[in-house]
C-alpha cells in the first residue's frame, strides 16, 4: 500500500463497522454508492480511468468528507499483467488517488495499491476504507438555515442538513445568513447566529444526571438553553480570554473580533471568568472581559421593546413595523421570519429609530416579527413579543 506522494508501504486494510449506503441517482457517476464493512462499492463498474471514472471519484470525496469517521481510503488498480507490471498498475491507482486529494481528502487519508487481478476480469478500481470506532454524537442539527457547515481539524467544511449527527471536535459554522439550532445530547439547546463558528467539546453524561459540557466559542454569538443537570454537573462557553460557566438555564455568549466577550444572561446567572478576574452575571444583566481585563461590573440589559403595529392583518403589501422607544437603546434590531421559532429563513434589519419598512419580507404570506434593543456597547436586550401579519398574495 502506498500513500499519495508518500514511500511505499505494506499493511492490511481492516474494516471497524459498517456504514448506511447512500442510495444510487439517476445523475450520479457512480450509480449510487454503498459504505458497508469497510468495502465501498460503486452501482456501476468503475473502470480504471477515465472521464467518468474522475466523475465518480470526486462523488466518492464528497461522500467521504461528510463523514468524520472514515480515517483512510484506499484505491486498488486491478489489472490484467500487461497493464500493472513495470510500475503501471500504480501509475494507475496514483492518478485515481490524486483526485480524491484534489477533491478534498486529506493526503494522508488516502493510499494507493495495484493487487494482480483475475484472469478474465476486465481491468477496474476497487474503494475500501477504514472507519475509527463509532462516535456518539454529542448533537443534532434542528434546524438549518443560509450555510451552514461543520468539519473537523483536517477536513474542508462541509454542508450540513437539518436532522444531521455532530461529534465532538466538530466546528460548526455560519455565513452571512446563516443560523443553526443545536440539540446537544443532554437536552440543552444551542442557537447559533449569522457569521458565528463554535467547536464541539466534551459533552459528558452520567446516570445520576451529572454533566460536563464544554463548548469554544471562535466567533460570533451562540444563544444558549441550558436543560437542568443534577449535583456538580458543569456546562462552560470557552472564548479566547473567557469563559462562561452556567449557573442557570439561558443566556448569550458573544466572541469579538477584537477579543472581547460577551455575556448577556437571561434566564439563571453566569459566571464569566477571565485569567484577571470573575464575576457573575444574575438574570437581566450583561458582562464583558477585554483582552487581558477583568470583567467588567454586570450592566442591565435594555427591556423588551413593546410593539405597536401590526399585531395581526392582512395588507396588500408588507407594511411598517412600528413599537416604542427603549430608553438607552442605540440601535433596534429587527427581525422577521416564516415560522415563530425563527428557526430558518429570517431576515434582519437594523434602525436606528422605533419604526421600520417590512419591505424586505420576501413576498405573499404569513410573517412574524420581533424587535431587540441594542445598547450603545453592544449588549443585546430582552426580545419583543411575537406578532404576526398577513401579505397577500
Amino acid at each position: 500500500m502506498k500513500k499519495a506522494g508518500a514511500p511505499l508501504l505494506l499493511s492490511l486494510l481492516l474494516s471497524a463497522s459498517p456504514v448506511a449506503g447512500l442510495a444510487a441517482e439517476a445523475d450520479s457517476a457512480c450509480g449510487g454508492l454503498t459504505f458497508n464493512n469497510g468495502r465501498l462499492t460503486t452501482g456501476q463498474p468503475l473502470e480504471a480511468k477515465g472521464p467518468r471514472t474522475e466523475a465518480c471519484l470526486r462523488e466518492v470525496a464528497e461522500a467521504v468528507k461528510a463523514r468524520p469517521a472514515i480515517r483512510g481510503l484506499t484505491v486498488a488498480a486491478k489489472l490484467p499483467d500487461a497493464e500493472r507490471l513495470n510500475g503501471q498498475g500504480l501509475a494507475v491507482a496514483k492518478a485515481a488517488a490524486e483526485v480524491l486529494v484534489n477533491a478534498g481528502v486529506p493526503r494522508t487519508r488516502v493510499s494507493f495499491v495495484a493487487p494482480p487481478a483475475d484472469a478474465n476480469t476486465p481491468g477496474h478500481l476497487q474503494l475500501a476504507y477504514v472507519e475509527r470506532p463509532t462516535q456518539v454524537a454529542v448533537a443534532r442539527l434542528r434546524t438549518a438555515s443560509g450555510q451552514v457547515t461543520a468539519s473537523t481539524g483536517e477536513g474542508q467544511p462541509t454542508p450540513r442538513l437539518a436532522g444531521d449527527a455532530l461529534y465532538a471536535g466538530e466546528l460548526v459554522a455560519t455565513d452571512d445568513t446563516g443560523r443553526a439550532e443545536l440539540s446537544l445530547a443532554d437536552g440543552s439547546l444551542l442557537f447559533v447566529s449569522p457569521r458565528s463558528a463554535v467547536r464541539l467539546g466534551t459533552l459528558e453524561l452520567t446516570a445520576e444526571r451529572q454533566r460536563k459540557v464544554l463548548l469554544d466559542l471562535v466567533k460570533g454569538t451562540v444563544e444558549t438553553q441550558a436543560a437542568p443537570g443534577g449535583t456538580g454537573s458543569t456546562f462552560e462557553v470557552r472564548t479566547r480570554g473567557a469563559v462562561a460557566g452556567v449557573r442557570g438555564t439561558r443566556f448569550r455568549v458573544s466572541q469579538q473580533e477584537d477579543g472581547t466577550s460577551r455575556v448577556e444572561t437571561l434566564e439563571g446567572k453566569v459566571a464569566l471568568g477571565a485569567e484577571a478576574g470573575s464575576v457573575d452575571v444574575d438574570a437581566g444583566f450583561g458582562s464583558r472581559a477585554r483582552p487581558g481585563q477583568a470583567p467588567e461590573a454586570p450592566r442591565a440589559l435594555l427591556a423588551a421593546p413593546v410593539l405597536e403595529r401590526p399585531r395581526g392583518g392582512t395588507y396588500p403589501k408588507a407594511p411598517s413595523l412600528v413599537w416604542k422607544a427603549v430608553p438607552g437603546a442605540k440601535v433596534y434590531r429587527v427581525e422577521l421570519g416564516a415560522t415563530a421559532d425563527f428557526a430558518g429563513g429570517v431576515k434582519v434589519q437594523e434602525s436606528a429609530n422605533p419604526t421600520v419598512d417590512a419591505a424586505v419580507a420576501p413576498g405573499a404570506g404569513k410573517w412574524f416579527w420581533r424587535v431587540l434593543a441594542v445598547d450603545a456597547d453592544g449588549f443585546v436586550g430582552y426580545p419583543s413579543k411575537i406578532f404576526s401579519f398577513d401579505v397577500a398574495g
